[in-house]
């Protein structure tokens, strides 16, 4: 028979939360100073913390997010303050978006993901985000795409911190001026990018172009072995008959060759051979 273990609630409905020694800090460190966070960020995350203390003061719109005159549980303060560190550790500061930008478009992070480094359910972690949407501290738009069988697919979720939320802080110069940092750093990067593929395209060209001098020596090869067997045959009109077949055959792969560069030199006189051998049917 299994012992009954009652739940010591202190004071956050049983989900680990205390009143008195509130926990602001993710389940990781956040990187700061130098190839860490812009300090916009991590001052923004230091300042936030007051709204647990003087909710009301620090951001009345979200202690009254909810509908209410009483003030916003502490429970659900501390959960929107580790929402909101959570989602500056992963925002972009040129475009306050939250994710990553990628040589291929910004990845935007599913909140699935941002939920489990707060160490809080996601259950909580939802009704602290549905908070700060409520008050204009963050934007949240839900993109769809069409699938081939004309249903409509749910994307990650674009999420993005609001400006007025900096403003809040006294914090609207110093951002203005990571923001401009922020863009000169991804321009090089898209620089970077680019580099990168136009190098790779280069590669891939010299290595068609290297089969494709391979492909022409065979070619080679073959009208070749066509005259020699010409010259040896006793037979002139077989040999000429031959000749003619082989140049025809190993132009025709050429052909193919030349309009599908992945075949290789089977494939290409494989189709070849099919497709003179059609003519002569027809």
């Amino acid at each position: 028979m299994n012992t009954y273990t009652p739940r010591i609630n202190e004071g956050g409905n049983y989900c680990g939360h205390n009143p008195v020694k509130p926990v602001f800090a993710l389940l990781k460190p956040i990187k700061k100073g130098k190839g860490g966070l812009p300090r916009v960020l991590t001052l923004l995350m230091e300042r936030v913390q007051g709204y647990y203390y003087d909710s009301r003061r620090v951001i009345p719109s979200l202690d009254l997010a909810n509908g209410s005159d009483r003030q916003q549980r502490s429970e659900r303060r501390e959960a929107c303050v580790r929402i909101v560190n959570v989602l500056l550790l992963h925002t972009e500061v040129s475009s306050l978006r939250v994710g990553i930008p990628t040589s291929t478009g910004f990845l935007n992070l599913t909140f699935d993901y941002l939920a489990k480094k707060t160490g809080m359910t996601l259950r909580r972690s939802e009704r602290a985000l549905h908070d700060l949407k409520d008050a204009g501290l963050i934007t949240v738009s839900q993109p769809r795409q069409l699938k081939e069988d004309g249903t409509w697919k749910g994307l990650a979720a674009v999420k993005a911190i609001s400006k007025g939320l900096f403003s809040l802080f006294g914090l609207t110069d110093m951002l203005a001026y990571e923001r401009i940092k922020a863009s000169q750093r991804l321009k090089q990067k898209h620089k970077w990018w680019q580099k990168q593929k136009e190098q790779q395209k280069a590669q891939t060209t010299r290595t068609e172009k290297a089969r494709f001098s391979v492909f022409l020596g065979s070619v080679a090869s073959k009208l070749g072995k066509g005259n020699k067997k010409q010259k040896e045959d006793p037979k002139p009109r077989i040999n000429r008959m031959s000749e003619d077949w082989q140049k025809q055959l190993s132009l025709r792969a050429l052909e193919f060759k030349q309009t599908n560069p992945s075949w290789n030199k089977e494939d290409c006189f494989k189709m070849a051979e099919e497709s003179l051998r059609g003519r002569l049917v027809r």
